[in-house]
């Protein structure tokens, strides 16, 4: 058949006349229709600024008939879309029993096939799938809402009933979970409110649901999704007798790693203690972990329920002793002040705190600052490269890895044919993802052109990435001359290196130039001008100029360049190379409601940058980017290092607005750059680590504690201004979640961290949510002797009145 035959009409037509021919007639057209996919989905511009595939029809039309031929084992597979659940189902009828498995597991994470894998399930024509990928499914089917409650649809879905069993056993993850479901849906569309309607009417067993959420409390699943069963056991209001026979399931709970599950527990506990049925041993055996843990509430809770047990069982006082005992460490003195009080003990004296200075320190002049700290560890065999090369394939966010590799590949490019044919087949992989991000992709182009492949050189861009593009493309070309390869870690080139290599290579490529002169350290440029004096090529006055030579006449891209390297802190390069660099960037930070009505941080620069923008190569983005550039832009830091503060207030901002569990890691880009090579913040940096700090991601939260550690063991971080940057939070900041970070800090920094406090305190409301939890840490410290607090913030502690765990706690702080 020809092929402009077959392809005609709609994809369930394709689908008949393909599979009406025989398999040697289907394998024969193989060549003709990836021809004509590939030809008919290749993205292109269809008109200015508008981008979209060059024949939509004809590429889904050649997609299905690939479906009806190619081996259940092609990797292609992966890559074509279905038009609907019916072809796929007779795309698998078509196959035999095993490939039916293969083509499934690999289908079963699209919307379209979820349906029709499942009803082949249920009829017998497909194995038993149980994967992530089809579990998380149920819970896109639900998200299709189609006018009928969750409830209703569960009773008409084939099996439903039968497999929730099994969903509600597995965790899940992201958006695939019962708690982030029913977060964001309507009453009658959550799962919740499904299972409690099917419990009422006996189409679900109640009392075998409420067996299992206790069993999945004891799984200790992540927080927020352990918080859905205990509140949907809530739900099904427990009667008295079905709490007295889980009494020991809740009793166990107590040692749970939740705070929220441990409270659960607590809670329950106490309510078969009131109706009198409660198991006094295994309840007090259990207590101290609740005692000990975190949560004042629910300490004082334990501590209640073991003091009547106590009270009205003398011959238990023993075990009920052992529950206070393990309340006399507790963080919160509240706690440990019953604890105290009950055992009839003095408690022992924590340790007395050593004085010691922590100054707020300030940056240097630009021309004072040393940068060249860590020299940039450079491969220099073939087999050194390749590995580097192999992990950047692996983790391409290695920014001073990408560097040195790209450094390292230029010193040995003829001999790394052979030592890089290892990597071919992972790089070939992310060159074919469609959606492959900008920087993997680059990495892996350099390998296939560097083991012989044919490939397309990166395409021109403008912004940082701009000199990484012309690196790889010089790379592949054999034209590489790279004068502005960096010397040490963050990016930065030594000056009397640059100069040097420009005594070699006076007629350098432009970008190459460029991406110098935006690295180039502060240290030895008196050195490096003095060596410049025998520079000439077209460069030389720029190059002399940036360094601390006289005045230039040029105003072009060049010139640009030289004027940021020289007055890397001036808002505008133009104005600067005219003599007039103005006052240095001030930054200040305020959070809002944006334009969408969500509260937002924003960090800038006063005055703004003034076009064209100094940041990356001082040429504007034109246009949308050709490609996407991925989630995290870490090789951002090290591009133009002089841009550190603008990257450490994007990377801030990002995470204060996009902070979720499954949020796109940006701390990568901003937050091992402190740690690697500590130095003092500047006003953005301070912001950055106040925010990680105050944040519910673990992966910044702890990247963030590591690096104000570090800086405050070099007295590189003032802990005032740390709470200066806390306090721009406002109301936002959550003061509960704040107060253990403080409290890690304060093991090694007491001193400093009641700084911070006396600083961030006057600054919240008296009303502020948790705000108690802020001053118990602040009164242990000064208790301590860590130091005492400010006038101000004794004038603030004033405003507190009555009797809430706040007054109590100001109360402590003023003595």
């Amino acid at each position: 058949m020809q092929l402009n035959a077959l392809l005609t009409g709609q994809p369930s037509e394709v689908l008949t006349r393909t599979l009406q021919l025989s398999r040697a007639e289907r394998k024969a057209l193989i060549p003709e229709l990836l021809a004509a996919f590939k030809d008919s989905s290749e993205f292109i511009e269809i008109e200015p600024n508008t981008y979209g595939v060059r024949n939509p029809l004809r590429g889904q039309q050649a997609a299905t008939a690939l479906w009806a031929v190619l081996p259940a084992s092609d990797p292609l597979l992966r890559k074509l879309w279905i038009a609907s659940p019916t072809i796929l189902e007779r795309v698998l009828q078509d196959r035999p029993l095993a490939e039916r498995k293969t083509i499934a597991l690999r289908m079963i994470g699209h919307q379209t096939a979820w349906e029709a894998i499942r009803r082949m399930i249920l009829d017998g024509d497909l194995e038993p799938i149980r994967t992530p990928e089809y579990h998380a499914g149920w819970f896109r089917w639900a998200g299709r809402f189609r006018g009928e409650p969750l409830a209703q649809r569960l009773r008409t879905e084939p099996e439903a009933l039968t497999e929730l069993w099994e969903l509600l056993a597995i965790e899940g993850n992201g958006d695939a979970s019962f708690a982030a479901f029913d977060k964001y849906v309507r009453d009658e569309d959550k799962w919740s409110t499904a299972l409690l309607e099917l419990t009422e009417t006996g189409e679900i067993d109640r009392t075998r649901l409420l067996d299992l959420t206790l069993d999945i409390l004891a799984r200790d699943f992540a927080a927020f999704r352990a918080q859905w069963y205990a509140a949907l056991h809530e739900a099904l209001a427990p009667t008295p007798d079905e709490r007295t026979k889980a009494q020991h399931r809740y009793a166990r709970l107590c040692g749970s790693g939740l705070p929220r599950t441990v409270s659960f527990a607590v809670k329950a506990l106490s309510l078969v203690d009131k109706r009198g049925t409660l198991d006094d041993e295994v309840a007090l055996q259990h207590l101290p972990a609740a005692a000990g843990g975190r949560g004042a509430a629910t300490a004082g809770l334990a501590l209640k329920l073991a003091g009547r047990i106590a009270d009205r069982r003398p011959e238990l006082s023993d075990l009920a002793d052992e529950v206070f005992e393990a309340a006399l460490t507790h963080e919160a003195s509240g706690v440990r002040a019953v604890a105290v009080a009950r055992l009839g003990v003095t408690p022992d004296e924590a340790p007395a705190i050593e004085a010691a200075e922590y100054p707020e320190p300030t940056r240097p002049p630009w021309d004072q600052r040393k940068t060249l700290t860590i020299p940039l560890e450079i491969p220099d065999t073939p087999a050194a490269v390749a590995e580097a090369l192999s992990s950047l394939l692996a983790d391409p966010d290695q920014a001073d890895l990408l560097l040195a590799a790209l450094e390292g590949a230029h010193r040995v490019a003829g001999e790394l044919q052979d030592a890089l044919k290892p990597l071919v087949k992972r790089a070939t992989r992310i060159t074919d993802q469609r959606y492959s991000a900008a920087v993997p992709k680059m990495i892996a182009t350099l390998v296939l052109g560097l083991t012989g492949r044919d490939v397309t050189h990166p395409p021109e861009v403008d912004g940082w990435r701009r000199p990484l593009h012309h690196r790889v493309t010089a790379l592949l070309e054999g034209t590489a001359t790279p004068v502005s390869a960096a010397t040490h870690q963050g990016g930065w080139l030594d000056p009397v290196v640059f100069v040097s290599r420009m005594l070699d290579h006076p007629d350098a490529a432009e970008d190459d130039v460029v991406d110098a002169l935006l690295r180039l350290a502060p240290d030895t440029r008196p050195a490096a001008l003095a060596l410049a004096s025998e520079l000439t090529g077209p460069y030389a006055d720029s190059i002399r100029y940036a360094i601390g030579g006289p005045p230039i006449e040029e105003a072009g891209w060049i010139a640009l360049a030289a004027a940021r390297a020289r007055h890397p802190r001036s808002a505008d390069p133009a104005a600067a190379l005219r003599g007039e660099p103005g006052p240095p960037l001030a930054w200040t930070a305020t959070t809002g409601l944006d334009d969408y009505g969500l509260t937002s941080l924003d960090i800038r620069p006063a005055p703004e940058a003034v076009s064209p923008k100094a940041p990356w190569l001082g040429i504007l983005f034109e246009g949308p980017a050709p490609e996407w550039l991925g989630f995290t832009e870490c090789h951002e830091a090290v591009a133009s290092p002089y841009d550190r503060d603008h990257l450490e207030a994007a990377v801030a901002e990002n995470l204060f607005s996009n902070d979720t569990e499954f949020g796109h890691p940006v701390e990568k880009a901003a937050l091992p750059p402190i740690l690697d090579s500590p130095s003092i913040p500047g006003f953005p940096g301070t912001m950055l680590l106040a925010i990680t700090l105050a944040l519910k991601r673990p992966t910044a939260v702890q990247l963030g504690t590591d690096a104000v550690l570090t800086l405050l063991d070099r007295r590189l971080l003032g802990p005032r201004a740390l709470g200066a940057a806390l306090g721009t939070l406002g109301p936002t900041l959550v003061a509960t979640r704040l107060a253990p970070r403080l409290s890690i800090i304060a093991n090694e920094h007491p001193v400093a961290v009641l700084s911070t406090l006396d600083t961030l305190l006057p600054k919240l409301e008296h009303s502020h949510r948790g705000v108690f939890a802020l001053l118990e840490l602040a009164a242990d410290l000064v208790e301590r002797g860590a130091g005492t607090i400010s006038a101000e913030t004794k004038d603030w502690l004033a405003g507190f009145k009555g009797s809430s765990k706040a007054a109590k706690a100001a109360s402590r702080l003023r003595r």
